[in-house]
């Protein structure tokens, strides 16, 4: 798949512009496009985007701001597209702008789309911000279109570009920002490696597809669930949708939270980036309480979460004694054997009748001839002789069951908690509570030294101030992001409790009935989907780290420290040394930070192996002069087409020559000024003196 051209008419400072753009020739895959800032050129960025994906594409646009829900993402797409028409166009009047995008994929089949948008005259986008999209396929053009009968038109044409180029959740890793890349670096990457693994797995779908048959199971047992076991049935079902709905807010809030603490932090960060500018000890010595104000919220925030999982999860167990705990332990182990005594009896009793029905047969042929008594007594004392191979029951196996639900791997899961109770002591949660203390008083002097900082200049008292709110409003969101965790790790397991206890007094009902013999089919494929998915998450993982291994081996300065990524089971990314300490919790530099997010991009577009452009606009955003090579060597070493916007202070010098050799073609954002309107246009070329 490659990007053969890119049309503009009217978009933002392009009044009309086409750019053609070669095909990966004999290792040459790198377009350079230059320009300085505020010329255009990120324009071109946000053109991509926008092309394919369309009000989508938004979420990929840094200066377009974060959003955490659907409506601000529309409130977020309006703005931004109030200012996509060109000045010029609008005063003579062309009401609306365009782009078109010309694609190849892996077949060489020409693929065309092209997005359209309206405005009144006031220049504000028309209606609902829908836009006129058109895909034609093919060298004879063939439209592609939605069927008649499609009521979400939008929705037909979002999921056809998502199997022919690329879901837009999994976008983000190949076109992205080097700004966003450099905030990224800055914070926790657990959520973007949960959304890579999610998007590269197709997870989102499974687990909509898994509520789907549970809420058509629930609806088909409505059917049939009439007197005691029935009532029982529908409580526990009220009880199953309860738990759902609010394990799902959670899971909603969390992923609000996200832009929110995203939005802070990164306006914190450049509040003190701009107040470390006034100096060069100022710089360093922010610099050194940023991170040691990091590592300590993150020590504070690990042990409030280790806190919160134990009073939730172990604590409860812990605090009912050994004696009791060790007492459930033991019946839990003989109601398995009584378990596994009933299936081999059962198996017995099944296979019984063929048994009696082939000595039946055997017997007929007895000389002389058995009376019918003698040949049913015969049949008597085989059926009892059979049954005395499982009788009595063992004598170490439970009389009957007190924990009838708890069958199979919940069984499993009851004995592993309970075995993991015994580390929840006193030491285990002093300790806890020591670090958070110890934390938290570390914090406060962070606190007090950055505030003891006086720095003379014209509103920076201000700036001081806000930085000392927003960092009360992160921890307020980090908080209450631990509380959701927390909240959802102790009622998952409830759910499935639950859940199983559905299955298991659905199964007591008349099976003849065709809506109960539908809603247990739909239950047992939902469970299978849930196992799908857990087991799934693992393996993506390591085949992730392993790739981020690989890359920060090849993009990072001081590879004697590195020894691995690892990455936990909730998507926590660590960085580790050769003593397999976090070298993330240390002071690491700007570069060094980049570089492991740009290894985190770099690895999920690797597992995703999807042959798509990889577009960046400034792609050394804030990276030190040691790491500057590297990351471009690394980057232009991919198979397919790779499109860099850069300044005129990034891919130039000895950064262009280091990738001079993989350099396809060139070009150069320039902006004229005509009539008192201002436009971009762009020419074959790079910038003076660089050889282009």
């Amino acid at each position: 798949m490659h990007l053969p051209s890119i049309t503009l008419r009217n978009f933002k400072a392009y009044e009309t512009t086409r750019i053609d753009l070669p095909k990966p020739v004999d290792g040459r895959n790198v377009i350079l496009i230059g320009g300085k800032n505020g010329f255009g050129k990120t324009t071109l960025f946000e053109a991509i985007a926008l092309g394919l994906y369309g009000r989508d594409g938004i979420r990929l646009i840094l200066r377009a701001g974060f959003a955490a829900d659907e409506e601000r993402r529309a409130l977020n797409f309006r703005d931004f597209m109030s200012r996509a028409l060109n000045r010029r166009a609008l005063k003579n009047g062309q009401l609306d702008c365009r782009i078109e995008l010309g694609f190849e994929n892996e077949a060489g089949i020409p693929i065309t789309i092209t997005r359209a948008w309206h405005f009144a005259e006031n220049g504000m986008l028309r209606g609902s911000g829908a836009e006129d999209v058109r895909i034609l396929r093919g060298l004879e053009r063939r439209p592609v279109e939605a069927p008649r009968s499609e009521a979400d038109v939008e929705g037909w044409y979002r999921d056809w570009v998502a199997r022919e180029f690329l879901p837009s959740n999994l976008a983000t890793f190949f076109l992205f920002d080097g700004e966003a890349a450099s905030a990224y670096a800055e914070r926790d990457m657990g959520q973007q490696v949960r959304e890579g693994i999610e998007g590269l797995l197709g997870l989102v779908w499974l687990r909509r597809l898994a509520d789907s048959l549970r809420n058509y199971a629930n609806a088909r047992r409505a059917q049939v669930a009439r007197g005691v076991t029935g009532e029982r049935i529908l409580a526990l079902q009220r009880d199953c949708e309860t738990l759902e709905k609010a394990i799902n807010d959670a899971k909603g809030r969390l992923e609000e939270l996200a832009p929110q603490l995203a939005d802070a932090e990164g306006e914190r960060d450049a509040l003190t980036q701009e107040l470390a500018g006034y100096g060069a000890g100022t710089q360093a010595d922010l610099q050194e309480l940023q991170t040691r104000r990091h590592v300590e919220e993150k020590r504070r925030e690990r042990a409030i979460e280790n806190l919160f999982a134990m009073a939730e999860a172990d604590l409860p167990f812990a605090m009912a004694g050994d004696a009791l705990r060790e007492m459930v332990e033991r019946r839990l182990d003989a109601e398995r054997r009584r378990d596994q005594w009933l299936a081999a009896l059962m198996e017995t009793q099944g296979r019984a009748e063929g048994i009696l029905a082939a000595i039946g047969t055997d017997l007929a042929g007895v000389e002389p001839p058995l009376l019918p008594m003698q040949h049913e007594r015969v049949r008597d004392a085989v059926r009892r002789g059979l049954e005395r191979l499982w009788q009595p029951p063992p004598n170490d196996s439970a009389e009957s069951f007190h924990h009838g639900h708890a069958t199979g791997r919940l069984r499993e899961a009851i004995r592993e908690r309970l075995e993991r109770s015994r580390t929840a002591n006193r030491e285990t949660i002093c300790d806890l509570l020591a670090d958070m203390s110890r934390a938290a008083a570390e914090l406060r002097t962070i606190a007090a030294e950055i505030e003891g900082r006086q720095v003379a200049a014209p509103q920076l008292d201000e700036k001081r101030a806000r930085i000392v709110e927003l960092n009360g409003q992160i921890n307020a969101l980090r908080r209450e992001e631990g509380e959701m965790r927390a909240f959802i790790a102790s009622r998952e397991p409830e759910l499935g409790q639950k859940r199983a206890d559905l299955k298991r007094q659905s199964e007591q009902l008349d099976q003849s009935q065709r809506p109960a013999r539908l809603a247990r089919r739909a239950v047992e494929v939902a469970d299978m989907l849930d196992d799908v998915i857990r087991e799934a998450l693992p393996l993506q993982t390591r085949e992730i780290a392993d790739e981020m291994t690989r890359a920060i081996g090849v993009m990072a300065h001081k590879k004697d420290q590195f020894r691995e990524v690892e990455i936990t089971d909730n998507g926590e990314v660590w960085l580790l040394g050769e003593a397999r300490q976090n070298l993330r919790e240390l002071d690491l530099s700007a570069g060094e930070k980049q570089v492991f997010t740009q290894a985190l991009f770099a690895a999920v577009a690797f597992v995703s192996q999807r042959d798509f452009p990889l577009v960046i606009d400034t792609p050394l955003a804030r990276l030190d002069e040691e790491h500057r090579l590297n990351i471009l060597r690394f980057l232009a070493q991919r198979r397919g087409q790779v499109l860099l916007i850069s300044t005129d202070t990034e891919v130039v010098g000895p950064y262009l020559d280091a990738i001079r050799d993989r350099v396809a073609t060139t070009y150069r954002v320039e902006h004229r000024v005509d009539g008192g309107f201002g436009s971009s246009v762009l020419v074959p070329g790079y910038f003076p003196g660089q050889g282009f």
